[in-house]
């Protein structure tokens, strides 16, 4: 066993304990992040297209797991709270290293009954490389319905991001990310987890987040994803956040070394006939 519970925080919380959390830990759950009725809402915009999705095709994918993209173009509920001031707190001290952090990909997924333990890894293998001197992922899950034992609840190491890149994980060190609909867990790129087995007859939802140092290819290509004329009304910092903006002194340029922010602003303007 691994001996450490997932650290919780109240909805209003310091940064430092925040930050204490995560650097300790490498992960935390924040109880009531968001109101229910907001997770309500965000299931109820991504239901009609969640209907049409395919169940994984693999066996970490998962065979009872059901997953839904766009949910940026799909769920305006979500683009409510794709900053939320933990998330963004948790960004800027997990990440503190990279030049820019942004949003990297979120998906909507639901664990049915009848689905076994996920096997448990790091965010971080999905590029192929180990041994990076700091984090360049902060994730998380958004519990869209209660998260428990028994449905499923995301499975969590505390203090794994600290092991050495050939330390195995085991099932018996892993504890459930428990949580009541609307709670956000926290962790990083290199904190072992995995979706767990649901025996409750019921499904179980979560919101996926990744976000990821500014120079890294994200996981999903927001920015196509997302076009000028998607993104027209949405709000400045978004629009920057899911990519429309210089990633560093030297990445992230777009046309004559231009910031690709202005594909939004000639966007706007051809809209308004200018």
């Amino acid at each position: 066993m691994s001996g450490l519970a997932i650290p919780r925080l109240p909805m209003e919380h310091s940064e430092a304990d925040l930050a204490a959390a995560l650097d300790g830990f490498g992960c935390c759950a924040i109880n009531g992040a968001a109101l229910p009725a907001v997770m309500d809402e965000i299931a109820a915009d991504l239901a009609p297209y969640a209907s049409r999705s395919e169940l994984g095709n693999s066996d970490f994918a998962g065979a009872g797991t059901r997953r839904t993209g766009l949910v940026l173009n799909r769920s305006p509920a979500y683009r409510r709270i794709a900053m939320h001031p933990s998330v963004m707190a948790a960004g800027n001290r997990v990440l503190r290293h990279a030049p820019s952090w942004i949003l990297s990909s979120v998906g909507f997924f639901e664990l049915f009954d009848g689905e076994p333990k996920q096997l448990l890894h790091r965010d971080i293998w999905k590029y192929g490389v180990e041994g990076l001197p700091h984090d360049v992922d902060l994730n998380g899950i958004w519990a869209i319905t209660d998260f428990t034992a028994e449905n499923g609840a995301t499975h969590v190491i505390p203090g794994s991001h600290l092991w050495d890149d050939d330390r195995q994980a085991a099932d018996d060190e892993s504890v459930p990310a428990e949580m009541s609909k609307g709670s956000l867990l926290l962790y990083t790129g290199k904190t072992f987890h995995g979706g767990g087995k649901n025996i409750s007859g019921q499904t179980r939802i979560g919101l996926s987040v990744q976000h990821s140092a500014g120079w890294l290819v994200q996981t999903e290509m927001l920015m196509v994803e997302c076009p000028p004329a998607e993104v027209i009304d949405w709000p400045d910092e978004l629009v920057r956040f899911i990519g429309y903006q210089r990633r560093g002194p030297a990445v992230g340029k777009y046309g004559d070394h231009d910031d690709p922010f202005v594909l939004v602003d000639e966007a706007r303007a051809a809209r308004a006939g200018r």
